[in-house]
């Protein structure tokens, strides 16, 4: 955590929400001054204030002095431009998700996106373990959980995939989508993972990780979302399938009763979450496995730390421009570290193998769409 962000004004947009609270705490720990917004006042905090995230006059009002606004509030597909649009020059806009909205993204101020834990610390993690090698020659992403992440992070989620948000089924070659094609060996990519006959492993290339495999050069990528059980995939399939309305309040009030859906079924049992990262390649003229795996009960604690860290690193760069994503924005040893010393279970690994895996011939079918 920086000891720099003492006295900086930050805001907190939708500070009620399961990441904004946790955000909020880290925020205030470190010396800043955390003013928060709400559509509700649910809370006797003096820095909040009553703000819809769809209201851009609102919003600017709310932003003014702030050197940095966090929307925790969601999703970015729908407020994009009444929040990141409304910000006053010279604040900083941060966004735990964003996807591939910001494209075309051309307001006055800088925008850090895709800061949270998937996306974010995923491809953050898959930069790290790629350059603990002389030559990488493949990384594998595995992400999932029993979780509750929040209606207006699950719909940001939803919503990014209708303008693109990755290739389910697929992997990379050579920076390419191509299907997905099983490995041998690739069980050691999962172990960290709940040994559960439920559970569905679906191929699932972000664009995220597509960019950090283009960027630093790594020939093959594999993705693998990890989903609890097939009732929990198939609500997920019913959101995104019933998602294409434009009527905002529709999109959430349809969140909403999946969200409450998903809670009933997970009533009782336990949360849990893990992000674990390999990569395989040499190291002189030893082939080797690396890989780290992060545990938390839920990814709303892992994005909380990532934006924070995001947050601090603005406040340490002078006139930031343009649009970043956190992946690339963040250093891997100095997250570690935060992460680390907020108590959260890192685990790394590394293994000698003596000669490099290959993909076995059978394709197999994705279960996510």
């Amino acid at each position: 955590m920086s000891q720099a962000a003492s006295g900086h004004r930050i805001g907190v947009i939708g500070s009620h929400g399961a990441v904004g609270r946790m955000l909020v705490e880290l925020l205030r720990r470190s010396g800043c001054e955390v003013v928060c917004a709400n559509r509700t006042r649910r809370t006797p905090d003096e820095g909040s204030f009553l703000v819809d995230a769809r209201n851009a006059a609102g919003v600017r009002e709310f932003a003014q002095g702030c050197g940095v606004v966090v929307n925790c509030a969601g999703p970015s597909y729908i407020i994009r431009d009444s929040v990141a649009g409304a910000l006053p020059s010279g604040t900083i806009y941060v966004d735990p998700f964003g996807g591939s909205v910001f494209n075309d993204y051309d307001g006055q101020c800088a925008c850090v996106i895709n800061a949270g834990c998937t996306p974010g610390l995923s491809g953050l993690l898959a930069r790290y373990v790629a350059r603990r090698l002389d030559r990488c020659v493949s990384v594998t992403v595995c992400s999932g959980g029993r979780e509750q992440g929040g209606v207006a992070g699950f719909a940001d989620v939803i919503l990014s995939t209708r303008d693109g948000y990755g290739y389910p089924g697929q992997m990379l070659v050579d920076g390419a989508p191509c299907p997905y094609v099983k490995r041998d060996g690739e069980e050691a990519d999962m172990d960290s993972f709940p040994s559960d006959a439920e559970a569905v492993h679906s191929p699932f290339v972000t664009d995220e990780l597509r960019n950090v495999a283009s960027a630093h050069g790594i020939p093959m990528l594999t993705g693998m979302l990890v989903i609890p059980d097939r009732d929990s995939l198939h609500l997920l399939l019913k959101a995104m399938t019933s998602s294409h309305t434009d009527d905002p309040d529709e999109l959430m009030r349809m969140f909403s009763r999946i969200d409450g859906s998903k809670s009933r079924l997970d009533a009782g049992r336990e949360n849990w979450f893990a992000l674990q990262v390999s990569a395989r390649g040499y190291v002189g003229n030893s082939f080797r496995r690396v890989g780290v795996t992060v545990r938390a009960q839920d990814s709303s604690e892992l994005s909380s730390i990532i934006l924070a860290e995001v947050v601090f690193r603005c406040l340490d760069i002078d006139q930031l421009r343009g649009v970043h994503w956190g992946c690339e924005f963040l250093d891997p040893n100095s997250v570690i570290g935060s992460l680390e010393s907020s108590g959260v279970t890192i685990e790394h690994a590394t293994a000698h193998h003596a000669t490099e895996t290959r993909p076995d011939n059978e394709l197999v079918e994705s279960g996510f769409v």
